[in-house]
């Protein structure tokens, strides 16, 4: 496989708005979309003096591969009106130069917590022309099947079949589930519902493809286990935490016509307090869906050295395809483990910070993020990023998966992009030789952009 990187560059610089939330918060659904030769992201601005939670305002930056000599890379077209969000804004591409950005603005205060102020809101779509993109946007309310009170926790995604020009989002309603709403050619806002998981569920990747609808997601509750929690409490001096053990997966080959399928429990580390970080998710020319996730079988060290003893904490880069409502395939596609499982007087001297994490030290470079790129329509490639930890093997890496697995390259990224989205057709960015990275790297506060184009 041969490879060619064409850019890196600095697309903006943030401060962190310290409400919970950030720049790549929204992981499930892409802030990056192509539209021909121009790229489109979103990253949210910290406004000074602005009251958490929903202290940040949204803006939107184009980038075009064909510039003039003396052309900045990444310039500002569009900017909220004022510190209305708490979340990124995901953005989506439908054919004919449309370009979507998922908002969630505050409209009516609701009540103070320790964090902030609590506002309820109103997530809904603007839309703006790619060809004209500094131009006031049209905004697209949705249709819900019922008049649910949303707030600033949307934990949103947005799905987008682009050139059907159709739309699927989802926004969740507490713990009671994930509240959807479909958009059809017509423009019309059809189809909407509840979906409704073990346990409530966060961060969907989602996609949409000749109206199959596919939902990704990972569970998120306070700590279940109540001497586990008593435990936490003592060490980290949290009165809560939230925990990600089990990966659900659900589908429709119409959502127009079928309700969702029995929530799928893709894997689960719920009885080792493990955790698990949804990645991707590829929809094959066939219908099979391609399920990435990051799953690590103990999450705090403190918690295996108090609970489970000896046990070897371990990091895996884990794939599976699914069709038709079951798990056909499984991989492990990376894995690291702790180099001194002994635990215990490692980890002794190590003061934990109130919400702190102690770490251990991996045997090998350990995988922290990875998304798939769609080359063609039967063509995935994988891109992901390894820690330094030892030493030569760490970096960025490309791999093919299907149609057949190939030996990675290395991506000799001046500044690797340790946690990062890919453009992807799950949001309406077309398959093709380019992949579009945008993310954070070893620089605080700064966000980038990298292009890497497939020469063969």
């Amino acid at each position: 496989m041969r490879i060619e990187i064409v850019a890196e560059e600095i697309v903006t610089t943030y401060a962190p708005p310290n409400n919970g939330s950030g720049p790549l918060w929204c992981y499930g659904s892409p802030v990056i979309v192509r539209e021909g030769d121009a790229v489109f992201c979103s990253v949210p601005e910290t406004v000074a003096g602005a009251k958490p939670l929903c202290n940040t305002r949204w803006q939107v930056f184009m980038r075009r591969d064909t510039r003039r000599d003396g052309e900045a890379g990444f310039t500002r077209v569009q900017a909220g009106p004022g510190p209305t969000e708490r979340e990124p804004c995901p953005m989506a591409r439908l054919a004919g130069g449309r370009i979507l950005l998922s908002v969630n603005p505050k409209t009516r205060y609701r009540e103070t917590w320790d964090t902030g102020e609590s506002w309820a809101c109103r997530p809904h779509l603007l839309q703006f022309d790619a060809s004209a993109p500094d131009q006031p946007p049209q905004a697209l309310e949705p249709a819900w099947d019922q008049p649910y009170e949303f707030t600033e926790h949307s934990y949103r995604g947005i799905a987008a079949d682009a050139e059907k020009g159709e739309l699927l989002l989802l926004n969740i309603v507490g713990h009671e589930g994930q509240a959807w709403s479909f958009r059809d050619h017509s423009g019309a806002w059809s189809r909407s519902g509840m979906i409704r998981f073990p346990l409530r569920a966060c961060y969907p990747q989602i996609a949409l493809v000749n109206r199959a609808a596919y939902v990704m997601a990972v569970s998120d509750i306070v700590e279940p286990n109540l001497e586990w929690r008593d435990y936490k409490r003592r060490v980290t001096g949290n009165d809560w935490d939230y925990d990600f053990r089990q990966l659900y997966f659900t589908w429709t080959p119409d959502i127009t016509a079928t309700p969702f399928s029995p929530i799928l429990t893709v894997a689960s580390v719920d009885e080792t307090c493990g955790h698990i970080r949804n990645l991707d998710l590829w929809i094959g020319p066939d219908g099979d869906a391609h399920l990435l996730w990051l799953e690590r079988n103990v999450w705090h060290a403190f918690m295996r050295d108090a609970f489970f003893p000896g046990l070897p904490i371990t990091l895996a880069l884990k794939y599976a395809r699914v069709r038709h409502g079951e798990v056909i395939a499984r991989r492990t596609l990376a894995r690291s483990e702790e180099a001194n499982p002994g635990g215990g007087a490692a980890h002794e001297s190590v003061a934990i910070a109130p919400g702190g994490t102690v770490d251990v030290p991996m045997s090998g470079p350990r995988p922290t993020c990875a998304a798939f790129h769609a080359a063609g329509a039967d063509r995935l490639l994988l891109v992901y990023h390894l820690s330094d930890e030892g030493g030569a093997a760490g970096g960025f890496y490309l791999q093919q998966v299907l149609p057949r697995s190939e030996p990675p390259v290395k991506l000799d990224l001046t500044c690797p992009l340790n946690a990062f989205f890919t453009a992807t057709p799950r949001n309406g960015t077309s398959p093709g030789a380019v992949i579009d990275l945008f993310g954070v790297g070893a620089t605080p506060n700064t966000i980038r952009y990298a292009q890497v184009r497939l020469a063969d």
